[in-house]
């Protein structure tokens, strides 16, 4: 079934990946010491090359290369594995020059094994998505129309690596289609078992509102015995998009998801990562201070700091602190994202802001309790003000410390910056209903190599 393939998928990444590494080293071998015994040579680097790799594959998971979402046949997708591919080249190149246990002469080999890895991934991922992305999607049978449903089914037609491929939609009694979807539409008056064996169908997924449709729920009925998987609309979204549909969610989804959201346990264990990661960079962030203090006053007039008020947890106001990248009166200026290089910013400025140093003060409003480093991005009390009122259930986001990276940050392009604030809101969400210790580590590790793939804002 989908579920089982989508779970398949990233695990014969993974292995490729490393059958392609080692495939690779063996060629190396077999190049350069043909005639000798090459099981010799073969045991003296298997295991510092093994180490390599599997450093190799953790940094590839970190990036999101065995992501069903971003694995296809793309240049962003080849674009963010060349990057990746040159981390880890970088970092295989200083351990084998540093330490002394890696140490295998001639060390050309390593730069032969980079170089034959580099095109053996470009071709086994090429390979392998293609594929991917032609065979072994699930048909998915759609029970009601509704513009989500539509947009999904849009989505997974686009996204054919996620292992779904939308075959029709059922309608229920006086339903109409919101927009042309460019999908078979059967009546509710037609015999379900016979658009399952004619089309293929391998899952059904139940529309929001099937549970008020009594036609439909009689018609949902007749493939129990057929064996055929059912899963509700919301948790099949949530599964392939990563986010909560605000649009169809009502208090009673809060009630079952969010009341009493997370233990004291967890709780506890995410203020004392927080603040041994925040003991860790103060030291660092100290050293740093003189020269970025001094380069930003030399830079332009003003304060080293900038000071801005943000909404927290339970609404509560805080100032949120910043290395100052803008001059003066910046707010007053005139520009738009995407018009160009922001004159706002200073020359010191830019480098901030692009390497990410313009948020190390932030660690002081973590140490005060009143953010965390994984969270969803705070706003400007004005914006919340103005948000409340345009988006449903916007303050439920406040149900939880803000964060300097979060859920949406590595999920959406620019930042998730306010323009975008109902995207943002869904995978808030999500995050707050799937909050963990592992899912914190995972957003934390993944926004350093979405730092780094990026590079910078």
């Amino acid at each position: 079934m989908g579920i089982q393939r989508r779970i398949l998928k990233p695990i014969i990444l993974c292995a490729g990946d490393a059958a392609v590494y080692f495939a690779a080293l063996s060629l190396m071998i077999f190049i350069r010491y043909y005639g000798y015994p090459l099981g010799y040579f073969f045991e003296i680097h298997i295991t510092p090359f093994s180490i390599i790799f599997t450093g190799w594959i953790i940094n590839s998971y970190i990036a999101g290369l065995y992501e069903l979402r971003t694995v296809k046949n793309t240049p962003t997708f080849y674009n963010r594995l060349y990057k990746v591919f040159l981390l880890n080249a970088a970092i295989a190149i200083s351990v084998f020059y540093l330490l002394p246990y890696f140490q295998v002469a001639p060390r050309a080999n390593l730069f032969v094994v980079i170089a034959l890895s580099f095109f053996f991934i470009i071709w086994w991922r090429w390979t392998a998505q293609h594929i991917m992305a032609a065979r072994g999607s699930s048909r998915v049978l759609f029970f009601g129309l509704s513009k989500e449903i539509s947009w999904l089914a849009d989505f997974l037609k686009q996204n054919p690596q996620l292992g779904y491929l939308p075959a029709a939609i059922m309608s229920g009694r006086g339903e109409s289609a919101p927009e042309e979807i460019p999908l078979k539409i059967f009546s509710f008056n037609e015999s379900l078992p016979r658009i399952i064996d004619g089309e293929g169908v391998e899952l059904i997924v139940a529309g929001p509102d099937i549970k008020k449709n009594e036609t439909l729920v009689q018609m949902l009925f007749q493939a129990v015995p057929l064996g055929i998987p059912v899963i509700d609309f919301l948790s099949f979204y949530e599964e392939v998009t990563g986010k909560i549909p605000v649009s169809l969610i009502g208090e009673v989804w809060f009630l079952e998801n969010l009341v009493g959201v997370k233990s004291r346990s967890y709780e506890f264990f995410k203020r004392a990562i927080d603040l041994i990661i925040a003991g860790a960079i103060v030291i660092p962030s100290l050293l740093l201070f003189p020269f970025i203090a001094l380069a930003i006053k030399f830079g332009s007039p003003g304060p080293v700091f900038y000071e801005q008020k943000r909404v927290g947890r339970g609404g509560k106001e805080f100032s949120l602190v910043k290395y100052r990248s803008m001059v003066k009166n910046a707010e007053q200026m005139d520009w738009r994202k995407g018009g160009g290089r922001d004159p706002r910013h200073t020359g010191i400025g830019a480098f901030l802001r692009k390497s990410y140093l313009d948020e190390l003060p932030q660690v002081l409003n973590i140490l005060r309790g009143e953010m965390s480093f994984v969270g969803p991005r705070p706003e400007r009390p004005e914006f919340v003000r103005e948000l409340k009122t345009k988006i449903p259930f916007y303050d439920i986001r406040m149900l939880v410390k803000p964060g300097i990276t979060g859920w949406a940050q590595i999920n959406m392009e620019n930042d998730a910056s306010v323009e975008d604030a109902l995207e943002k809101l869904q995978y808030d969400l999500a995050y707050i209903k799937n909050r963990s210790v592992l899912l914190d580590i995972t957003i934390s590790l993944k926004t350093a190599a979405t730092m780094l793939s990026r590079g910078g804002r």
